[in-house]
């Protein structure tokens, strides 16, 4: 592509983008492992099965009737909400299927520039929460993220780049916050690194996530920090970044106004 104009360039690269998100076969946790069974029980798998096609995100359950996704994954009304899942197609006792009564998308959000990446889904009952299904809360008092800090990152995508299958069982792989300008550096002109942004790159290692594992959460020191939002369309290259929404205070401040606005009782 050294040889393309930059305009072609963006094209081509938002072309890739729209194919790995939007058709969501692509989330990916490339060179990760199998999650302990039930040790992360607040994700949640947003799954859509129709023929032979299927799509997913992740989610996280930060409140027993709310879930925090990225605003891009499609979520419509045959999107199944599942939580308390290790495996997507077995039969668990602790797995919980409940509808969604609303979506809010952040509304500065654009697939154009991935800009304010988040979403929040309204559960039509709560959850029951127990040992292998809880909340993970938002925290308020945060540090800043130091680059080369380890962080942590789950969900059911694929594990290859080179075969589009999702993961029945919930895999996780340790990430590294890399600082923003280089971030930016790398994906300039492509896309503007926005301050509602974080990313994380691995020097020698593949592995990482991808566009698709899109919504699934960004942990750092045990806290919340971000959500999955894109990533190359090969994902997880050394060298490469891959960007997260940042669940910054302004975001957060949404979150709760949301929250708090529609249904104070939960």
């Amino acid at each position: 592509m050294a040889g393309l104009k930059t305009s072609t360039v963006f094209l081509f690269t938002a072309a890739a983008f729209f194919l790995v998100i939007w058709q969501c076969e692509c989330t990916e946790i490339i060179g990760g492992r199998e999650a302990v069974p039930h040790s992360r029980p607040y994700m949640v798998a947003l799954y859509l099965r129709e023929k032979k096609f299927k799509t997913i995100c992740g989610g996280v359950l930060i409140k027993p009737s709310w879930v925090l996704t990225a605003a891009h994954c499609n979520i419509t009304e045959k999107t199944k909400i599942i939580i308390g899942a290790h495996s997507l197609t077995a039969k668990e006792s602790q797995k919980q299927i409940i509808p969604i009564i609303k979506k809010f998308q952040h509304e500065d959000f654009r697939i154009e520039t991935f800009d304010y990446d988040v979403q929040l889904l309204q559960l039509s009952k709560a959850a029951v929460l127990g040992s292998d299904v809880s909340v993970l809360p938002l925290s308020v008092k945060r540090k800043k993220l130091q680059p080369g800090t380890v962080c942590e990152t789950a969900g059911w995508g694929t594990t290859t780049n080179h075969r589009n299958i999702i993961s029945d069982k919930l895999m996780e792989v340790n990430v590294t916050i890399v600082d923003t300008k280089t971030c930016a550096k790398r994906w300039k002109p492509l896309i503007n690194i926005t301050r509602n942004m974080i990313c994380t790159s691995e020097n020698v290692e593949v592995k990482g996530t991808c566009g698709g594992d899109s919504g699934g959460p960004l942990i750092c020191n045990g806290s919340l920090r971000g959500l999955t939002s894109f990533g190359m369309p090969e994902c997880a290259l050394p060298g490469d970044a891959s960007v997260y929404a940042k669940l910054n205070r302004n975001i957060i401040r949404w979150i709760n106004k949301i929250i708090s606005g529609v249904h104070k009782i939960f």
